[in-house]
């Protein structure tokens, strides 16, 4: 089991990370156009926006209850 401070640094990380992953999808720098004929994007910032807020999800649920 990881230790509590330990926890919230990695919460407030996963937080960071995804805040600034949505921003910077919101500003086009992470999008991935595939190909120019088909008009398919990857928006990579949603991925790791969301890889990282499930992240952070799964590491609130890990904070022992006293």
């Amino acid at each position: 089991m990881l230790s509590v401070p330990l926890l919230k640094k990695l919460i407030t990380t996963a937080i960071i990370i995804s805040f600034f992953a949505s921003f910077l999808n919101q500003m086009g720098i992470l999008q991935y156009p595939l190909g120019a004929s088909s008009g398919t994007v990857w928006n990579i910032g949603v991925i790791i926006w969301l890889v990282f807020t499930i992240l952070a999800i799964r590491l609130v649920l890990m904070i022992p209850e006293k």
